[in-house]
């Protein structure tokens, strides 16, 4: 399972952000792939930007966005 997360340490902590960086916490503990993505497009400008980084897998892999909502 892969866990696509917005919870980074440089925003200031409201409680969703600590919901946000609890859960992400939590799936790394449970030994998921953890992959940070901006919570905005202001420095990669396109959603395919944002998720460059991310691994194609081969096989289907279940994801959970952990986030905001937009």
């Amino acid at each position: 399972m892969i866990i696509l997360s917005e919870s980074i340490e440089e925003i200031e902590l409201s409680a969703s952000a600590k919901e946000n960086q609890q859960m992400t916490q939590a799936a790394q503990l449970l030994g998921c792939n953890i992959y940070y993505i901006p919570r905005d497009f202001q420095r990669c400008e396109t959603a395919e930007n944002a998720l460059y980084h991310i691994p194609i897998y081969q096989e289907k892999v279940t994801g959970v966005w952990i986030g905001f909502i937009p």
